[in-house]
C-alpha cells in the first residue's frame, strides 16, 4: 500500500483529470449527461453533494476519490488505525487535497471548510450503520445514503465503476456551482461586461439568449432613465398571439400605449423585415427596433421598405446595441445586468437556460472569487 503522501500524490492527478473531463462538457448537456446509467445512484449522489450535513459532501468526494486512486483502499474507512482491511487517513486526504482543489477550481461548493473531517459525525473510524453509530448521527437519512454509496461501490470492486461515481459527483458539483452566479464585485468595469456578453452572445445566436439579454438591457437602462412606463416581454418560446403581444420586447407609456417594439431575431432578411413591418403598420406601432445577429438585407433596400410602410424603423447588430448601451452603464448598473440577465434566463428556461451564462461570468471574474 503506497504512503500517505503518495497517495495524495497520486488523488491530485485522479481529480484533476476527471474534473477536466467533466469541465469539458457543454454546458447545455449538463442536465443529460451522466456518467452512471443507475437512476438512484445518481439520485443519491445529487442528494449528498447537496447534503444538510456539510461534512458528508465532502466525504462522498473524499471516499470515493481514495477508491479510485488506489483500489485496494477500503472507501467505507475514515481513520487508518480501523479494523477494515484497506483503511486509511480520510482526514488528511481531504485537507490536503480535496478542500484544496476546491479553494482553487469550484469555491464554496462543498462549503468551503478548511477541515471537514473534524467534525463529529466523521470523528470515528469507519462508516457503519451500528446502532450506536447512527445513535450520534442527527441527519440519520444522509449518513444511510452515503453508506450505501461506498458500500455499494466496496461491494462492485470495479475500478471503472468507481471511476464514474467520481465523474457522476464532480458533474453534481459543476452543476450546483453552475446554478448560481458567482460573487460579483460592486462594480463590473466596461472591459469585464464587454468581455461576458460578447462570449455569450457569440454562443447563443439561437434560442432565448440574445433576447434575454436585450431584454434584460432595456430594463436596467430604463430604470435610471424612466424614458418607458414600462418594459415588458416573454420568453420566446411562448406564442406572442395568446398575449397579444406584437414584438419580442414591448416598451409602453403610462397610458399603455406602445411607443417602442423591439424585434429580436438571428437572421434578419427580407422576408422577417417585411412580415414584422407589417404586423406594426397593423397594430399601429410608428417605432420599431431591429436586433440581429445576422443581418442580410441591406440597409438603404430596409429602410426605404419601412418609410413604405409608415414605420420609423433602427436597424442595428444585436452584439452592436448591447455594446453601445453598456457603455453608458455605470459599474453599478453593469452589476445589476448581470444580475437580471440571469434571472430572466432562469424564469424563462429554467436552471439549464442560465447555467451557461453563468459559467461565462464566473470564467470571466474568476480573480472575484479567489
Amino acid at each position: 500500500m503506497s504512503s500517505g503522501n503518495s497517495l495524495q500524490d497520486d488523488a491530485r492527478k485522479v481529480l484533476k483529470s476527471a474534473w477536466q473531463e467533466v469541465m469539458r462538457i457543454p454546458a447545455p448537456e449538463l442536465e443529460t449527461k451522466h456518467f452512471l446509467n443507475e437512476e438512484q445512484l445518481r439520485a443519491t449522489i445529487t442528494e449528498l453533494v447537496t447534503a444538510r450535513t456539510k461534512a458528508f459532501r465532502y466525504a462522498t468526494l473524499t471516499q470515493t476519490l481514495a477508491k479510485a486512486t488506489q483500489h485496494d483502499l477500503n472507501c467505507l474507512a475514515l481513520q487508518k488505525g480501523a479494523d477494515l482491511s484497506g483503511a486509511f487517513d480520510a482526514r488528511s486526504l481531504c485537507k490536503n487535497v480535496v478542500t484544496e482543489f476546491e479553494r482553487q477550481h469550484f469555491p464554496n461548493a462543498l462549503g468551503g471548510s478548511d477541515d471537514p473531517y473534524v467534525s463529529k459525525p466523521l470523528r470515528r473510524p469507519r462508516i457503519s450503520l451500528e446502532a450506536d453509530v447512527l445513535r450520534e448521527i442527527k441527519h440519520k437519512e444522509e449518513w444511510r445514503k452515503l453508506h450505501a454509496l461506498l458500500n455499494e461501490i466496496e461491494e462492485r470492486n470495479d475500478s471503472k465503476f468507481t471511476q464514474r461515481v467520481l465523474k457522476q459527483i464532480l458533474l453534481e458539483i459543476r452543476k450546483r456551482i453552475s446554478e448560481q452566479l458567482p460573487a460579483l464585485p460592486d462594480k463590473i468595469t466596461a472591459e469585464e461586461i464587454r468581455a461576458i456578453l460578447a462570449e455569450y452572445l457569440a454562443r447563443s445566436t439561437l434560442g432565448l439568449g440574445p433576447q434575454a439579454v436585450a431584454y434584460s438591457l432595456l430594463k436596467v437602462f430604463n430604470k435610471r432613465t424612466g424614458a418607458y412606463q414600462e418594459v415588458t416581454s416573454r420568453s420566446p418560446t411562448a406564442a406572442d398571439a395568446p398575449a397579444g403581444r406584437i414584438a419580442d420586447i414591448e416598451c409602453t407609456d403610462a397610458d399603455g400605449a406602445l411607443r417602442l417594439a423591439v424585434c429580436v431575431t438571428h437572421k434578419l432578411d427580407n422576408q422577417k423585415l417585411e412580415q414584422d413591418l407589417r404586423k406594426c403598420k397593423e397594430s399601429g406601432v410608428a417605432n420599431v427596433l431591429f436586433l440581429g445577429s445576422d443581418i442580410t438585407v441591406a440597409s438603404e433596400q430596409a429602410y426605404k421598405l419601412a418609410a413604405n410602410y409608415g414605420v420609423n424603423a433602427t436597424i442595428i447588430a444585436l452584439p452592436d446595441f448591447v455594446l453601445a448601451i453598456t457603455a453608458l452603464l455605470n459599474g453599478e448598473m453593469r452589476r445589476e445586468l448581470i444580475q437580471v440577465i440571469s434571472e430572466v434566463l432562469r424564469t424563462w428556461g429554467g436552471m439549464s437556460a442560465a447555467t451557461e451564462f453563468n459559467e461565462i461570468v464566473r470564467k470571466i471574474l474568476r480573480p472575484v472569487e479567489q
